[in-house]
């Protein structure tokens, strides 16, 4: 993942500028129908899906190191610390180390949503949560400081291009 991330960025501004939802150099659209969300990952990229608990169903990745969690709680509209408490409970990086970066409402199909940045020990975790119609989501990607420092610009194109059904 990490070698194609710097693809992203151009992938997405093609897709935003173009308006058709085609990424280039080996990135695609996936489409999580089940789940309610798209978003771009690198072409190939293989999918486990398994009950991570209370509710809430996983979809989870990993390529060059990179790990991909898309978790959805289908049919209730979480709060804010719900989501949070999965989230920590998740990634075991601690509440304190958990930062918002950007929040809004009414777009991308999204409800509500905060994009969080979290890290501690050398780990970092970067993505969206919040709700939308289908549910409540968690969508992160979770990878190590000095990667998401290299590719800040490219992980950034990533959590830009989730948009739920």
């Amino acid at each position: 993942m990490r070698r194609s991330l710097r693809s992203v960025a151009m992938g997405f501004l093609l897709m935003t500028s173009a308006g058709w939802a085609t990424a280039q150099d080996g990135w695609v659209t996936y489409v999580a129908e089940d789940y309610g969300f798209s978003m771009l990952m690198p072409e190939g990229t293989t999918f486990v899906e398994k009950e991570y608990g209370d509710g809430w169903g996983e979809l989870f990745a990993e390529s060059d190191g990179v790990k991909f969690y898309g978790l959805a709680k289908l049919g209730e509209q979480a709060t804010p610390e719900e989501i949070e408490r999965v989230g920590v409970k998740l990634t075991g990086i601690p509440a304190q180390y958990w930062k918002q970066i950007n929040e809004g409402k009414n777009e991308s199909g999204w409800n509500w949503y905060r994009t969080v940045e979290a890290s501690n020990k050398g780990v970092l975790v970067l993505g969206d949560y919040g709700t939308g119609k289908m549910g409540s989501y968690l969508l992160i990607l979770v990878t190590t400081v000095s990667d998401y420092e290299e590719y800040e610009s490219d992980y950034e194109a990533w959590y830009r291009s989730i948009r739920l059904k």
